[in-house]
């Protein structure tokens, strides 16, 4: 990581827990782990990992996410979107960069966008 880059992309500074479950909309300014259940919109400025037991049913607004889990939702990922074998994902996804490993159930549409760094 670069000295221009924050530090809230990496580092994990909010957990909803196995056994909890939160309803609303949700906004992290650094990174959140969901081992737990979320209802609701999620917006987070770092990164999203849901863990293998997490589930988020609502749309999902990040920076870059690496699921474990499951998403019942749209997710608009500004970087990256990591979907993990054993992870579910029904929704649309938004992103410049996919990765999908074997074993991943995923239904509904994605849309890429080209990297415009260039200035195009």
């Amino acid at each position: 990581m670069s000295k221009n880059e924050p530090a809230r992309s990496s580092a994990v500074n909010s957990i909803v827990g196995p056994g909890s479950t939160f309803t609303g909309n949700m906004r992290v300014e650094g990174g959140l782990r969901v081992d737990g259940k979320i209802e609701g919109t999620v917006e987070v400025a770092g990164t999203l990992t849901v863990g293998n037991d997490g589930l988020i049913n609502g749309e999902v607004i990040v920076d870059q996410a690496i699921v474990g889990g499951s998403i019942l939702g749209t997710v608009r990922s500004e970087r990256q979107l990591e979907l993990q074998s054993g992870s579910r994902l029904e929704g649309d996804i938004y992103t410049r960069s996919l990765i999908i490993e074997e074993g991943v159930f995923f239904e509904g549409n994605c849309k890429m966008r080209q990297d415009t760094g260039s200035g195009q």
